[in-house]
């Protein structure tokens, strides 16, 4: 959307100023909606929030589909933000309804199909208008709110609704009929034992008691120490200014078709991390994500600043893609997967919650010094700062994470608080 409307004939003329409001502004949404959407998922369903994201998406592409000023090109921004934001219930909705045999298949989907999309928002910018672009997304969101009302809540839920009947209902069209009642009673037990134990404690499970242990606030620190070196390391800058950044290298390749190709490269990206995430360490992936990354970062600096020294046009541009490629590996997925292994499980939901919004508030803050950090840095300074952030995150993730993998909830648990584990793995 940002290059057609910076150019001369755009239907809505936009400033480099407006043009960081317009790119930074879904963050806001997100960060206010991810911080309610778990609690007011507890209150009125999963499903309920999927349906209220896919609401929310799509009023906001419609009104960026249709708007004739900066105003309402902000304002629909903003909506589709909030809806993101609303989505994040949709894995706890997976969790749940997803028969235990295919759960970690149906998780480890969701980064895959967020990528595609992403490839997707590419080619139909490089071919249709934004607004017409805009409006296709409308009508993707709208039929995802249609396709919602043919889903049951989850068991869980239900259960822990008092609506056995309607658990059973859902129980049945996920698993059948042949293995509803064992199942059934199992999820019971389960969900009066959860009951139970929030009645023993009160339902005060989240105070200042709990946010000043160390189990609670070493875990915080670490989500935001990583998501500040990812900003650093450029990865929102590239995704949120992809076309814009690209015309500052001033190849001689066309930088609509230098997008998709990062699009594809990211997918590509995912889909082997999807596969690591399950099989290697966390600090071994971020590790190999930040030095990766800047390797391919420096070797793109020197590229530019001594062009007659690279073999091929097209170096700068496969080093960059390596960038991508190295950078989505680790330093995308982890800052958002990690906090669902840290926490402890009894603030899990409301700790997951504060950290996506500090997270999104420092993406907003990441986009939108774009212009500032360009005309200030220039892409060589820049690329040398993104440089510098992935090498801090491999440093980081090498030496001071705590590693995750293969361990259970106690033994993670037990590592921020201090305590020594017999299980150390890497």
């Amino acid at each position: 959307m940002l290059p057609q409307l910076m150019e001369e004939d755009s239907l809505i003329p936009t400033s480099r100023e407006e043009a960081t409001w317009i790119a930074s502004v879904p963050t806001i949404g997100t960060c206010i909606a991810a911080t309610t959407s778990g609690s007011l998922s507890d209150v009125f369903g999963r499903i309920r929030m999927v349906q209220m994201a896919y609401f929310l998406l799509g009023m906001g592409y419609g009104i960026i589909g249709a708007a004739n000023d900066f105003t309402l090109l902000v304002v629909g921004r903003f909506l589709a933000g909030v809806g993101v934001g609303c989505s994040f219930p949709a894995n706890v909705y997976v969790s749940e309804m997803a028969p235990p045999a295919y759960r970690g298949l149906f998780l480890v989907l969701n980064p895959l199909l967020a990528s595609t999309g992403l490839v997707y928002m590419y080619v139909v910018g490089v071919y249709l208008p934004w607004n017409i672009a805009a409006l296709f997304s409308c009508l993707i969101a709208f039929l995802g709110l249609l396709l919602t009302f043919f889903c049951r809540d989850s068991p869980v839920w239900l259960l822990r609704k008092n609506r056995p009947d309607a658990a059973r209902r859902s129980l049945a069209q996920i698993e059948g009929s042949a293995n509803v009642d064992a199942r059934l009673k199992q999820l019971q037990e389960i969900a009066d034992a959860q009951r139970d134990a929030e009645t023993q404690s009160g339902h005060n499970t989240f105070s200042l008691r709990v946010v000043a242990s160390p189990t609670v606030w070493k875990p915080y620190l670490t989500v935001l120490i990583l998501s500040a070196l990812q900003n650093i390391s450029g990865f929102y800058i590239v995704i949120s200014y992809t076309v814009n950044f690209m015309r500052e290298f001033h190849s001689t390749f066309d930088p609509l078709q230098a997008t998709v190709a990062i699009g594809v490269v990211r997918l590509a990206a995912i889909c082997v991390t999807s596969a690591l995430l399950r099989h290697v360490g966390r600090r071994t992936i971020g590790a190999v994500s930040g030095f990766g990354a800047a390797a391919s970062l420096l070797l793109v600096y020197w590229c530019l600043v001594k062009p007659e020294l690279a073999p091929n046009a097209w170096t700068p541009m496969a080093l960059f893609l390596a960038y991508i490629f190295t950078m989505t590996l680790g330093i995308f997925p982890l800052p958002w997967t990690m906090p669902y292994e840290m926490f402890p499980i009894k603030v899990r939901g409301t700790m997951c919650g504060v950290s996506f919004c500090s997270m999104y508030g420092l993406m907003f803050v990441s986009v939108k010094l774009y212009n500032t950090l360009l005309d200030n840095l220039r892409l060589e300074g820049m690329i040398l700062l993104f440089a510098a952030g992935s090498l801090v995150f491999g440093l980081y993730s090498a030496t001071l994470l705590v590693e995750t993998h293969r361990k259970t909830l106690d033994e993670i648990e037990a590592v921020f608080a201090g305590k020594r584990t017999k299980k150390v793995d890497g």
